[in-house]
């Protein structure tokens, strides 16, 4: 029977249809599998001078900015959504608002090896992409005009990507979009009726059932959401309560570079490199909020960072854009011990 499950977390419904119920091999597998032409690569060591400047690398030592020796490189994105050299502004025409188009828009080139696919990243690898995700946004966060910096990879060119060259993006934005929006609302309403943390308890609910764990370390925990949107979703979050993605130490970015290699491993594996998108989530910095002086007040106590893995498996079409009710036709408890039982 089909069954309607709540995410309380983003105030959402799904549809998990049973009686449509994928296995694995009932996905296709036909992938985009081109690797691109590396000649005519701009993210390649030795053509720096093709890309805009560096913000921000990780590098060996003794290389000089914008010259090869770097391991994870930083760098404007050359067709930005958003620009820092744009007027901060607020204005409208009768009853449509609108804003200057500040912000930043980057790409962060996640390994100078062109052929080397991001489930095969070692857990060193993915260590120094995170570590660069966290520096890159304390950085961005020391502009008071940035509200939130949304970090996310769109891997496979059914997901968004346009470079075979491995790479993330960020965007900083000058609001809190509305999906943060909603999450720490329904958060602080959570916290208000039971002076807890809704991903502690919804962690602490899941360790219990372990029908759907993937994976879990001494920090982390790798888990298919009990309403998943998509096909075979899964969910990283730090078992110690923590609101700020910021201040993860390096020792738990150790951790979570372990768990995020196994997470996009078994993906791999069961589906042979499919399309995802990879989306960190995290608690924006305290800013002045006129209509809301209150806003940030226990946002420490009652935000819960997260990073989720969105396969691009299934198609949403008409009844999900009109209704924003998603179909899945995996059970997550199904699609987690699949991915749970397949070995690297």
């Amino acid at each position: 029977m089909p069954e309607l499950r709540y995410n309380r977390l983003n105030d959402t419904w799904v549809i998990i249809s049973k009686e449509r119920a994928k296995r694995p091999h009932d996905y296709p597998t036909d992938w985009h599998k081109e690797k691109g032409d590396i000649n005519k690569c701009p993210f390649e060591p030795g053509k720096e001078h093709l890309t805009p400047p560096e913000v921000f690398a990780v590098r060996e030592p003794g290389t000089q900015p914008n010259t090869p020796g770097w391991k994870v490189r930083v760098i404007p994105n050359k067709f930005p959504a958003l620009r820092p050299d744009e007027q901060f502004f607020r204005d409208s025409e009768d009853i449509h608002d609108k804003m200057g188009g500040f912000g930043y828009h980057e790409v962060i080139i996640d390994t100078p090896d062109h052929y080397k696919r991001f489930q095969d990243f070692s857990v060193g690898e993915m260590y120094l992409m995170l570590s660069v995700f966290r520096e890159r946004m304390r950085q961005l966060y020391q502009d008071s005009s940035v509200y939130y910096v949304q970090v996310f990879k769109n891997h496979g060119k059914e997901a968004g990507k346009s470079l075979y060259h491995s790479h993330s993006q960020l965007i900083a934005l000058p609001r809190i979009p509305k999906r943060i929006k909603t999450q720490i609302n329904q958060c602080r309403e959570y916290y208000i009726q039971k002076e807890r943390c809704l991903l502690c308890d919804e962690l602490k609910y899941e360790l219990k059932e372990q029908v759907r764990i993937v994976h879990d370390n001494d920090r982390f925990t790798v888990y298919a959401p009990f309403a998943s949107a998509f096909p075979f979703e899964m969910k990283i979050v730090p078992k110690n309560h923590s609101h700020d993605f910021t201040q993860t130490s390096d020792e738990e970015l150790n951790d979570l570079a372990a768990a995020l290699k196994t997470a996009v491993g078994k993906l791999a594996k069961l589906f042979d490199d499919p399309p995802f998108n990879l989306i960190l989530h995290t608690a924006p910095p305290e800013r002045n909020i006129p209509w809301d002086a209150d806003y940030f007040y226990n946002m420490d106590r009652f935000f819960h960072w997260y990073i989720e893995i969105f396969p691009r498996m299934a198609i949403h079409a008409g009844f999900e854009l009109g209704t924003e009710f998603f179909i899945n036709p995996t059970p997550p408890e199904e699609a987690a011990k699949y991915l749970r039982e397949k070995n690297l």
